[in-house]
């Protein structure tokens, strides 16, 4: 893996697979895919092109269907995949300041997208859950996004690559797999 910085000062990853081509690990005779070699820096350069491609892919369906990724569509989805939570366990979820998503969740209410309610088992706290409004704009949005890609998919890809997409589908569900208490299965 090869780390530098471009004019910016962000870093860039790149694992040349020219080299990696030319190894002696490699042999294209023996294995029909580009990452079929049984190296270390063959799993880092799929890990990292993997990455970069879902990455870039996310963004792209973003952008071209006009569901932008914000702050409050992020906490929306937390909300619908694991259900009612106070502001400390989503900002914990989502990895900023319980500042940051005080705010958030106070647009979203104010949007009643989100409603507050009593924890059953602390009646000190306070839950929110989305509202029958936030639900269906969460899923209006889901479905812009499902729809641009289901008609690139109908656009550019062929028979044998929408089969090979779904068995990397089944792969990729199978990465991120986690068992009921949260541990990778």
């Amino acid at each position: 893996m090869v780390i530098s910085f471009d004019s910016t000062g962000h870093k860039r990853y790149a694992c040349p697979m020219r080299k990696l081509r030319e190894s002696p690990l490699f042999s294209p005779s023996e294995s029909p895919g580009r990452y079929s070699v049984s190296s270390e820096e063959a799993t880092e350069q799929l890990a990292e092109d993997l990455r970069r491609v879902v990455g870039n892919l996310v963004r792209e369906v973003r952008s071209e269907s006009h569901t932008p990724s914000s702050a409050q569509s992020e906490t929306l989805d937390l909300l619908d995949r694991h259900g009612p939570a106070s502001i400390s366990a989503i900002a914990a979820r989502r990895h900023v300041k319980h500042q940051s998503m005080r705010l958030v969740i106070a647009q979203l209410e104010q949007q009643q997208l989100v409603t507050r309610g009593l924890d059953p088992s602390d009646a000190r706290k306070q839950l929110f859950e989305l509202t029958h409004q936030g639900r269906a704009a969460l899923e209006h949005s889901r479905h812009q996004r499902s729809d641009w890609l289901a008609r690139q998919l109908k656009e550019k890809i062929t028979a044998s690559q929408l089969q090979t997409l779904e068995a990397a589908v089944r792969i990729l569900e199978q990465l991120i797999a986690t068992t009921s208490n949260g541990q990778s299965v």
